[in-house]
């Protein structure tokens, strides 16, 4: 239990069905639905329970298309070119399934990659003969263009994809994309962009960034159901572009595709057998949610959260003596502070958890450092920040 009464959240957090006994500072991992949005999801749900066969048959589709049509401004991508799947990971794994790979080649990666993508990595080289290399990157990161040659310097002829992330989970660096992905592009290299935290983290652009394939989760800052997420393809990799599990319309593809008004890489990726798809259409709701919050719609909730992840991140830093681990300008709404002397995060994560009522991660970082990553979403408070400052100044004073 913890010691002292917890700060009270914004007056937003009345949207959320966040346990009040918690000071919720790790948004970051899984977000959090708002009721209005839940609320949505199950009348969808309930209209395919009314009659499943008109649902998937019909009603679905245009659903589906709904949603993807929300997404679409929010990713800078046409909607042509984007797809559902359940996370981030399973559209990681998507990609590379479909990537020839051969015995020699490598898939780049960097030392802040999400370790599930890296894992699936790992699969598709051994399947192939080929390897998976790490770029590691600069923790602390001292700016864009040292994280940008990081990267680029370990690019070689046997180099065939890198995937990287838009913004790294362990250390919340916003990673300089718009620098890195032509760089790679010029060189031959296919290119799998991680954007997990992307929709409604931070502005995207994939139309100008255009990677080959990109994929990114809705439930996480976006705040879209769980099992909500898109894969982007760019056009060229299009045609004969697979989904890991085929449906009934495998083997007559162009002619369900036309019946559904979509090309048939899409096709099968938003339909690839029975699933609960109430999630994946919320996501026109989650948009509409988030850009009702302010009056400057989902760029003035991004623009809120980042600036209340600075000010939260300078409150702690000011409290324990720490220097920022990144520029702002690498900074959206998480940031991760390197905690010297911290040997054992578990623990120190219990007892912010289990004595203090705050959930935040604390985890291993790049260069054999212990980072705490906080995450700032519009039902958190500069206090509860304050509220995380002094647990730390007292928690990590007394293991010192």
């Amino acid at each position: 239990m913890a010691t002292t009464p917890l700060p009270a959240p914004s007056d937003l957090a009345r949207h959320f069905r966040l346990d009040p006994g918690v000071v919720h500072l790790n948004h970051g991992s899984f977000g959090a639905c708002p009721t209005p949005v839940l609320d949505a999801q199950a009348r969808h749900r309930d209209q395919v329970e009314a009659d499943g066969v008109r649902f998937f048959v019909h009603d679905a589709w245009p659903l589906l298309d709904r949603a993807r049509a929300a997404l679409a401004p929010i990713v800078g991508a046409d909607p042509a070119n984007l797809a559902f799947v359940a996370n981030a990971t399973t559209g990681v794994t998507t990609a590379l399934h479909n990537i020839p790979l051969g015995p020699g080649d490598e898939i780049l990666v960097t030392g802040a990659e999400y370790t599930a993508c890296v894992n699936n990595c790992r699969a598709a080289a051994r399947r192939a003969g080929a390897s998976v290399v790490t770029a590691d990157l600069p923790w602390p990161a001292p700016g864009p263009d040292a994280v940008a040659d990081a990267l680029l310097s370990k690019v070689t002829a046997r180099t065939r994809v890198v995937m990287l992330s838009l913004v790294a989970s362990s250390t919340g660096l916003r990673l300089p994309v718009e620098r890195i992905l032509p760089a790679l592009r010029n060189r031959g290299v296919i290119t799998i962009l991680d954007a997990a935290h992307g929709p409604g983290c931070v502005p995207m652009r994939l139309r100008d960034w255009a990677p080959d394939f990109a994929t990114g989760n809705a439930h996480k800052w976006l705040c879209a159901p769980k099992g909500s997420a898109f894969l982007y393809v760019a056009p060229e990799h299009q045609a004969g572009f697979r989904p890991l599990v085929l449906s009934n319309d495998a083997e007559r593809l162009e002619e369900a595709a036309a019946r559904t008004g979509r090309s048939p890489w899409q096709h099968e990726l938003d339909y690839a057998g029975t699933d609960d798809p109430s999630a994946k259409i919320a996501i026109a709701d989650a948009a509409a949610f988030l850009a009702g919050l302010f009056p400057g719609g989902l760029d003035a909730v991004m623009d809120h959260n980042h600036a209340l992840c600075r000010k939260g991140r300078d409150i702690v830093c000011a409290r324990l003596g720490l220097d920022p681990s990144a520029p702002d300008a690498m900074t959206g709404p998480m940031a991760a502070l390197i905690l010297p002397g911290v040997t054992d995060p578990m623990a120190l994560w219990d007892r912010l958890y289990h004595h203090w009522r705050i959930q935040i991660p604390v985890w291993p970082t790049p260069g054999g450092t212990v980072s705490l990553r906080l995450s700032a979403q519009v039902y958190n408070t500069p206090a509860q920040y304050e509220y995380l400052a002094k647990a730390l100044a007292h928690e990590l004073g007394a293991t010192r």
